[in-house]
C-alpha cells in the first residue's frame, strides 16, 4: 500500500500562510487526479481490516495521510476529499487545538520563513548558543555545527542545524528558551493569533470524524517521542487518547502517527497496551503490510509522487 503524508496545503490565489512548504492548491487537485486514475484510495475500514487480518487490501491501494493538524486540513483538504467522495487520515496534536499556543516546530518554521533569511537565523541561533552558553552548560557552537549542520534531502546543511537544534538538540528547557527567543525576536507574529488562525478547532475535528475522516493520534506536544522518558512518553500518548475521545475519533484499534517519524521499542510497547492498531512511520517506503510490522509503517512524502491535472 502506497501511504501519502501530506503536511500543508495552501490555499487558493495565495491566500493563508503562503510562506510555509506545502503543496499549491493546484497541485493538490493534480495529485488527487493522478492518485484517483492509479490507486484506489482506502477507508478507514478498509485500512483497519487489513492490518487486523481480516480482509486484503484492494489492488493498489493508497492511504492519504495529513499531518500537524492545520486549520487548512479542514477549509480545504476536507472539501476537496469531501467532494471526491474520498476519506483522509487526519493527525492534529492535540495542544494547539486544545490552548492558544504555538507547536515549537511552526514556530521554527515561521521563523525561518521570515524576512531574515535562513542564514541569519543560524547565525542568530548561534550567537544565543554563546551568549547562554555558560548558563546552560552548553558545548561550543562548532561541536553542534559537526553534529546537526548536515543537508537532508529537502533542506540545505544550515536549515537542518536549525531545525535539529531547536527540535531535539538541546535540553528541553534551552530549546524552549531558544525557540521562543528567535520567534519573537524574527516571526512578526502574536503566538495567540497565529495559533487560532493556523490549527484545527475542536469542533472543525469533530465535524470531519462525523463526515468519515480518520483523526488519529499525533502527539500532545508534537516532540519526539524517541528523546524521552517512559513517564513522559506515557504522559503523551494518555493525552493524546483523552483528546481523541473528546472529539470523537476512535480510541480502538486508533492510528499513531509518530511526530517526525521518532519511536522506540519503550513507546511501541506503551501503544501495544493501549490497543493501538498501527503506527506510522517517516521512512521512504511502500508499505507491506504482510511484511512490516504494523507499527512501523513507512511513508511516501507527497513530493515522491507525480502531479498531473486532467484535461
Amino acid at each position: 500500500m502506497t501511504i501519502v503524508m501530506y503536511h500543508y496545503v495552501h490555499e487558493l490565489a495565495g491566500q493563508g500562510f503562503v510562506k510555509l512548504v506545502g503543496r499549491t492548491y493546484d497541485e493538490f487537485q493534480g495529485q488527487l487526479d493522478y492518485l484517483e486514475r492509479r490507486f484506489t484510495i482506502v477507508t478507514p475500514e478498509q485500512f483497519i481490516d487489513a492490518v487486523k487480518g481480516r480482509c486484503a487490501l484492494p489492488a493498489n491501494a493508497c492511504m492519504l495521510t495529513f499531518d500537524d493538524g492545520y486549520r487548512i486540513h479542514y477549509s480545504v483538504v476536507f472539501k476537496a476529499l469531501r467532494e471526491r467522495g474520498l476519506a483522509g487520515f487526519f493527525f492534529p496534536p492535540a495542544r494547539p487545538v486544545l490552548e492558544p499556543s504555538v507547536l515549537d516546530v511552526h514556530k521554527i518554521h515561521f521563523t525561518l520563513a521570515s524576512t531574515a533569511g535562513a542564514a541569519e537565523v543560524a547565525r542568530q541561533l548561534c550567537d544565543w548558543l554563546e551568549m547562554n552558553a555558560v548558563a546552560f552548560s552548553l558545548q561550543p557552537v562548532a561541536s553542534y555545527k559537526a553534529a546537526y549542520a548536515k543537508a537532508s534531502r529537502f533542506d540545505p546543511a544550515e536549515v537542518v542545524f536549525v531545525k535539529r537544534m531547536l527540535q531535539k538538540g538541546l535540553p528541553d528547557a534551552v530549546r524552549t528558551a531558544a525557540v521562543d527567543a528567535l520567534f519573537r525576536n524574527l516571526s512578526g507574529y502574536d503566538e495567540a493569533l497565529l495559533s487560532e488562525a493556523l490549527y484545527l478547532r475542536a469542533h472543525e475535528i469533530a465535524e470531519m470524524v462525523d463526515s468519515g475522516m480518520y483523526v488519529g493520534a499525533h502527539g500532545y506536544d508534537h516532540r519526539w517521542l524517541d528523546t524521552l522518558t517512559v513517564a513522559e512518553q506515557e504522559r503523551e500518548l494518555d493525552l493524546s487518547l483523552s483528546f481523541l475521545e473528546d472529539v470523537g475519533a476512535p480510541t480502538e484499534n486508533w492510528i499513531m502517527c509518530y511526530p517526525y517519524g521518532g519511536q522506540d521499542p519503550l513507546l511501541l510497547d506503551g501503544l501495544r497496551r493501549r490497543g493501538c492498531v498501527a503506527g506510522l512511520t517517516t521512512e521512504v517506503a511502500v508499505a507491506d503490510i504482510g511484511r512490516y510490522d504494523p507499527l512501523l509503517l513507512p511513508r511516501l512524502d507527497t513530493n515522491d509522487l507525480p502531479l498531473h491535472r486532467d484535461g
